[in-house]
């Protein structure tokens, strides 16, 4: 019989995160693993351990709002983390941002309610590390309700939200956190240019889960046999991406209080 898991928390820092792909290499670097199950059976654990001298948890919630609220309400009522931050890979709004670029959201407005005010979060963001080639930056942040596919779509949202990247979780995230007075972040790794367009078949190809479904991808490749260069080159950037993520983060939670 395995020994039962000791209770949760509370937690230093909870991370909220939409993929595996996304904060898969931050867990790697977690000591003192511990998993925690949903009770219901959910395959949806909650992952525990050290990072530097923090305790940290990690739910992988799934994409789109719902997903990110119900693994925020999860992350904080089992292991009520002092800090809950929103962390994965944005879109770029902004042309000046690049891919791999950091950005710190100082406001996060929700797409799904464009007439309410946009979120402050009282942030002094980073300097960027010296000689680390990795670049800082703030902004706005948008979530929007579906993948954000083409520069001309990027270019829209810019000009009616004046927004700088765009998800599409975090202001559900922001939103449980502002109304339960919890300390919260969000920290987005930029995995595609304002000026690019995604491959059409990422709609179809991802499920809610960021797997690729098996069909889909199939019936994509049949379609159109090039893509499969697309969707590669996809996968690469979002490695990329969350390496960097892995990269920044053990420094930045260290610095919160």
């Amino acid at each position: 019989m395995k020994n039962p898991l000791p209770p949760p928390g509370p937690a230093d820092v909870g991370i909220v995160a939409a993929l595996p792909i996304e904060i898969g290499p931050l867990i790697d670097l977690l000591r003192d693993v511990r998993t925690y199950s949903a009770p219901e059976g959910s395959d949806r654990p909650i992952v525990e351990g050290m990072l530097g001298s923090k305790l940290v948890a990690v739910v992988v919630a799934g994409v789109g709002r719902s997903r990110a609220g119900r693994g925020a309400r999860r992350l904080i009522g089992g292991h009520r983390p002092t800090w809950v931050v929103s962390a994965g890979f944005g879109g770029a709004l902004d042309p000046a941002l690049k891919r791999n670029d950091v950005l710190f959201a100082t406001e996060i407005v929700d797409g799904a309610d464009p007439d309410a005010p946009p979120l402050a979060i009282d942030l002094t963001p980073p300097e960027s590390p010296a000689g680390s080639g990795f670049r800082y930056t703030s902004g706005r942040l948008l979530t929007a309700s579906k993948i954000v596919r083409t520069a001309d779509e990027k270019a829209a949202l810019r000009g009616r939200f004046s927004a700088d990247v765009v998800d599409m979780e975090t202001a559900a995230v922001a939103s449980i956190c502002a109304d339960r007075g919890q300390r919260f972040l969000a920290i987005r790794v930029i995995s595609d240019e304002a000026g690019t367009d995604l491959p059409a078949e990422v709609i179809t190809v991802m499920g809610p889960t960021g797997g690729f479904r098996l069909g889909a991808t199939l019936g994509a490749l049949w379609k159109r046999p090039g893509s499969v260069k697309d969707l590669w080159a996809l996968r690469e950037h979002a490695i990329e991406a969350a390496d960097r993520l892995a990269e920044v983060l053990p420094g930045i939670l260290a610095q919160l209080p």
